[in-house]
Order: structure tokens, then sequence, then C-alpha cells
């Protein structure tokens, strides 16, 4: 990263100069305004140059600091957070095998439901058949039983009409 800033403000600090060079022998520029471009160049470069030194001298405390640090406490530090690591994916899977558990008990429950249909359906069924059985039979009767009054009516009828019709024409010459 230092390396980067520092390029960036060696790039700054020579294209100032260069640019003005180059601006003025094409004529974009005068010689009296050279100044105004490589002034600018010039600080930004500075300033580019100051953040990558500061950068690093940031870096080399850093890496003072953690060499400063006894290897134990670093070492301890990281197995704390390991076990932390570990501690949370522990709960976690806890979680996930109560969330099966239950998933697998909802299912067990719909199946068992689903079973209970299935028998009440054939249940039903079965009534069904023996509902439908009970009507049939009883609609022959029903029919049976209309046949043999109408029969009767019939019977009833020719056996009272006759003598009746003989009778009229006997008293009637």
């Amino acid at each position: 990263m230092r390396t980067l800033w520092l390029a960036a403000a060696l790039i700054c600090v020579g294209l100032g100069p260069l640019g003005t060079v180059i601006l003025t022998s094409l004529g974009y520029l005068d010689r009296s305004s050279g100044p105004l471009i490589m002034v600018p160049s010039l600080i930004i470069g500075s300033v580019l140059a100051l953040h990558a030194t500061s950068y690093e001298g940031k870096r080399r405390k850093q890496a003072l600091s953690d060499a400063k640090e006894d290897p134990k406490e670093v070492l301890r530090r990281r197995v704390e957070r390991v076990n932390e690591a570990v501690a949370t994916a522990a709960s976690e899977m806890q979680g996930l095998q109560r969330d099966l558990e239950a998933q697998q008990a909802a299912g067990a429950a719909l199946l068992a439901q689903a079973e209970e249909q299935q028998r009440l359906l054939e249940i039903n069924q079965d009534q069904a058949e023996k509902i439908r059985h009970i009507l049939v039979s009883e609609t022959k009767a029903t029919i049976r039983a209309e046949r043999r009054q109408q029969w009767m009516f019939f019977a009833l009828g020719a056996a009272v009409s006759i003598p009746i019709g003989i009778v009229i024409n006997l008293l009637v010459p």
C-alpha cells in the first residue's frame, strides 16, 4: 500500500514540470503560467508522500506492538475466539436439531392423520355401499308393493264392474 501512495506522489511531482513543458511547447500555455500547473502538482505530490510515510509509520507501530505482545497471550486470545466460534456453532447445531425433530414430529403426525382419514374413508365407503344396498332393496320392495296394489285395484274394479254391468243390462230392457 505504501508503494502505491509513493508512486502516486512521484507521478504528481514528475508530471507537474513535464506537463508544463509539454503544454508550453504545444502552445497551450505561455511561460508565465507554468507555475500554475507545477505548484499544485508539487503540493499534491507532497501531500501524497506525507500520507504514504505516515501510513508506513502506523504500520510499523502496529508491527512493533504485535511483536512486543507475548505469543502466549496471542495464542490464548486466538484459542478463546476459536472456542467461542465452536460454542456458537454447537448452539446453532442444537437449534437446528430441535427444528429437525419438530419437523419430523409434525410429519409423523400428518402421516398418522392421513392414515386415520384413509381408514375413515374406507369405513364410509363400506357404509355407503351398505346404505345403497338397503335403498335398492327397499326400492324393489316398494315397486313390488305398488304393482300388487295396482293389480288388486284392477281385479277389484273388474270384479265389481262386471256384476254391476250385468245387473244393469238385465234391468234395462
